[in-house]
């Protein structure tokens, strides 16, 4: 349930942000530091919310949750014919920010 919440807070936020991306002229750069910060956050709400619901190592089930989310995306991107780890860096640069983010949201449940 949480990964859930946290997949529906991260289309909330990618609407709201390329709504400001077409009004207004963000580099590129601009771009892939809010589609981080907004994965570690939806990250960090929905290994909060996990937190929450269990009593015992809050942050391995925050870490999970954080897992999770980018397995989850990363299905969708070979789901739409996408490669899976184009580049292997960013991939696990990209799965520990949302690990992090969960178990840091988990432990401050």
């Amino acid at each position: 349930m949480s990964v859930i919440i946290a997949v529906l807070l991260t289309m909330l936020f990618l609407a709201v942000f390329a709504f400001a991306m077409l009004k207004g002229s963000l580099s590129a750069s601009v771009e892939k530091i809010g589609l981080i910060v907004m994965s570690v956050i939806a990250c960090f709400v929905g290994g909060f919310f996990c937190g929450k619901k269990n009593t015992k190592k809050r942050y391995l089930w925050g870490l999970g949750v954080g897992i999770l989310y980018c397995l989850f995306f990363s299905v969708i991107r070979v789901g739409m014919r996408q490669p899976f780890m184009a580049d292997k860096t960013a991939f696990f640069t990209t799965l520990l920010y949302c690990a992090a983010g969960g178990m840091l949201g988990g432990m401050l449940s």
